[in-house]
């Protein structure tokens, strides 16, 4: 195992050649439903076990009836230092409390619902630009501590055939590995690797949501 990696001992691992990069920032983006919550859960599992971990929930997507069937235990939600958000500026407040807060691995989930919720055509300007102080301070913070940065992104449809971050080219920028999510049915889930500092952008995998978590899709004949 690469120590310069985060494990999460499940079928992810195989896109990011061993978990997610310590001192840098990892983006799942993709639609509902599409698996973002349930990696950022497996991410802070594998973690929480040994070390304490921030989870920023704006979503209200935790929960810990899925954190349970996942594996986790009562005595590990105690690692867990959990801030439920509500508005964009608590959000940047958290993000500069966090450079004091002693954590082995950072997950917001999502980065971009409140940004979306706070966003117009008159503030487009100053918005943006704290978003990239956020993800800024972000970057810095997975740096100097050597700890990796797990967020979640939502997207939006440019055409039929494209989807767009929200945040677009600040979150392309800030993200150091840049995973796609899709949804090919019920269960199964399609994982690209777009960005990466030292894999090839493109490689792929299919997994399966399950009620203990992700596995390997099945090979299936159509």
């Amino acid at each position: 195992m690469l120590t310069d990696r985060l494990s999460s001992k499940k079928i992810i691992d195989e896109l990011l050649d061993g978990g997610v990069e310590k001192g840098a920032i990892t983006n799942f983006y993709g639609p509902a439903g599409s698996g973002k919550t349930n990696l950022a859960l497996i991410f802070t599992l594998a973690c929480v076990k040994e070390s304490k971990v921030a989870f920023i929930d704006t979503e209200g997507n935790f929960s810990t009836e899925r954190f349970f069937q996942l594996g986790g235990q009562e005595e590990d939600l105690k690692n867990i230092l959990y801030n439920h958000l509500s508005n964009f500026k608590e959000q940047t407040k958290i993000v500069q409390k966090l450079k004091n807060t002693d954590v082995k691995l950072i997950v917001i989930d999502s980065i971009v619902s409140l940004y979306r919720l706070e966003i117009d055509k008159d503030n487009y300007t100053e918005i943006n630009k704290e978003l990239a102080k956020q993800l800024s301070s972000l970057s810095t913070i997975a740096r100097e501590k050597k700890i990796p940065i797990i967020i979640t992104n939502q997207v939006y449809s440019v055409n039929s055939d494209e989807i767009e971050l929200s945040g677009r080219d600040i979150m392309k920028y800030w993200s150091k590995c840049l995973i796609e999510l899709k949804k090919v049915d019920d269960n199964r889930r399609l994982a690209i690797l777009r960005k990466h500092r030292s894999l090839p952008e493109g490689e792929k995998i299919e997994f399966e949501i399950t009620k203990d978590g992700i596995e390997k899709a099945k090979f299936r004949i159509f």
